[in-house]
């Protein structure tokens, strides 16, 4: 499972290890929260095949820090139904909501949590992160450590070394780091006002905002950047058309 708007690689390595027919979508509310009662019901039901759900947060793209509450609640429902959740928490210091000191984990055993140094310590292309678990996972972890293997193997020499550093430094550097970013977050916010309505802002990086009725999202962010020379990604990349 993943909700729309969606990080679409995640999209496509469903695609590439279980075809179309491995994906099952299901969708935001305009404040970027999962519909949390389709996927009980979605979970629920006697022929369900289901045995994976995706949620990343802060979000990507939805810009979106999930309150506590709301991730308890997913956690409840794919525990009840004995269903994997995987918690895709590269933004991890994007956590406008909370405050990065306090981010959200859960050590239940059905739940795994992503984590990069892509995004925090500006290492994104040295291509390293790591997983969280439960210690009791450990036939998850003999199963993770055949895919390491024959896919990455390792990360390079280089990137252990800049990982090791960027650990070593500490959160703390990271959060003076992130601090910056907040003129440019309430910049953006401001000039977006105007759109009838508004997804994200609490965070990661991103925020989104629907375009008026009738306007192609493809076109208007080939307009942005041939016009104004602003970069952008439609919705409908995400599944989301029309933001």
């Amino acid at each position: 499972v993943v909700f729309k708007p969606y990080y679409f690689n995640h999209v496509m390595a469903v695609q590439m290890t279980q075809g179309n027919e491995g994906l099952v979508v299901g969708s935001c509310n305009t404040e970027g929260t999962p519909d949390l009662q389709w996927l009980e019901t979605t979970l629920s039901q006697p022929n369900n095949k289901i045995q994976m759900v995706t949620v990343v947060n802060p979000g990507n793209p939805t810009g979106v820090s999930l309150k506590r509450d709301v991730l308890q609640q997913i956690v409840d429902i794919c525990g009840k139904r004995g269903v994997w959740l995987v918690l895709d928490c590269t933004y991890e210091h994007f956590d406008h909501l909370h405050g990065s000191d306090t981010f959200p984990g859960f050590p239940q055993e059905h739940v795994i949590h992503i984590f990069s140094f892509s995004k925090g310590h500006a290492l994104a292309g040295f291509r390293c992160g790591y997983l969280v678990t439960s210690k009791s996972n450990g036939k998850l972890y003999s199963q993770l450590l055949k895919v390491q293997d024959t896919i990455p193997i390792c990360p390079a020499r280089i990137s252990q070394v800049a990982a090791m550093g960027a650990l070593e430094v500490g959160r703390s550097w990271v959060i003076n780091k992130v601090s910056t970013l907040d003129v440019g977050r309430r910049a953006i916010l401001e000039a977006m006002a105007p759109m009838e309505c508004i997804m994200g802002g609490t965070g990661a990086m991103y925020v989104m905002g629907t375009l008026p009725d009738g306007m192609n999202d493809q076109e208007a962010a080939r307009r942005l950047v041939k016009e104004y020379g602003v970069a952008v990604i439609p919705g409908s990349y995400c599944g989301f058309p029309g933001w």
